[in-house]
């Protein structure tokens, strides 16, 4: 919650502020936790990139050209993809795929 989130916040600045060691163990705790999150970060880009050139190649497609305003017999594309993600599960890049390869929703 908001009260919540602004309490953390007033308590590490209170903390950061402070002399007290725990500045340091709390800057050592974030900062362990920023290298975990950009490893994962590294990790997913290197993932899109090589499923990117996997569609390109398959498929004949770029994954940046996609649209995603338009409109097809269902409204805009965007919208469609997270119908069929929020009812049916389906993969979003997938659903997109699916989408352009009737080369719908793809800019030129």
């Amino acid at each position: 919650s908001y009260t919540a989130m602004t309490a953390e916040i007033k308590s590490n600045r209170d903390l950061l502020t402070s002399k007290d060691s725990g500045a340091t163990d709390l800057f050592t705790k974030y900062t362990t936790q920023l290298s975990q999150v950009q490893v994962e970060i590294d990790s997913l880009k290197e993932e899109h990139d090589a499923i990117s050139k996997e569609i390109t190649t398959k498929y004949g497609l770029q994954m940046d050209k996609w649209c995603g305003e338009c409109k097809g017999g269902w409204g805009r594309c965007d919208a469609r993809v997270e119908y069929l993600r929020s009812t049916y599960g389906n993969n979003v890049i997938l659903s997109k795929v699916d989408i352009m390869k009737e080369g719908l929703c793809v800019k030129n």
